[in-house]
């Protein structure tokens, strides 16, 4: 999916840089399934003292839903709190606005979503929108016209006045 959406703004010339969330250790999928039932329990990610968010305008952070948590997308949502409640960084800079996509394939998909959003919401960052996929739909290359409207709705949010910002 985040290539997916990436393909949106590349083609749109517009600058990204990709941050892959991952755990500092590979864990066996019974573990992983065990931590998931721990809600808001992080899990340490490699690479996340380097991710300087002063530096972006938006983040899109896309995440699994496992069962209650996905440990590893936890501690990014915590890194972000580091820096929430501050309009604007030490720098004087503004601090990025946030999208989010869910992946699923079972149930209470919904109410999982509402507690990330609300969580990022709490640490005084601004979601622009969020959208959910379906594995199945995603699997059966069903979701072209889903991610052009997600997309579509996340460049008019951050710049009304683009040429393609009226497509949506």
């Amino acid at each position: 999916m985040a290539d997916l959406i990436l393909e949106r703004f590349q083609a749109k010339k517009i600058e990204c840089e990709v941050f892959k969330i991952e755990p500092i250790f590979d864990l066996p999928y019974p573990l992983w399934l065990l931590l998931s039932f721990v809600p808001s329990l992080p899990f340490p990610i490699k690479n996340l003292k380097s991710l300087n968010f002063e530096k972006f305008d938006l983040l899109i952070l896309g995440t699994p839903k496992w069962t209650l948590n996905c440990p590893p997308v936890t501690s990014f949502i915590y890194k972000l709190g580091k820096f929430g409640g501050f309009k604007t960084s030490e720098s004087g800079k503004n601090l990025p606005k946030i999208s989010l996509f869910l992946t699923y394939g079972g149930f209470r998909e919904d109410v999982y979503l509402k507690k990330l959003v609300q969580k990022i919401e709490s640490f005084g960052f601004e979601v622009l929108a969020f959208e959910k996929f379906k594995r199945r739909e995603i699997e059966n290359s069903n979701v072209s016209e889903k991610v052009d409207e997600f997309f579509n709705f996340i460049l008019k949010s951050i710049n009304p006045s683009h040429p393609d910002a009226s497509k949506s």
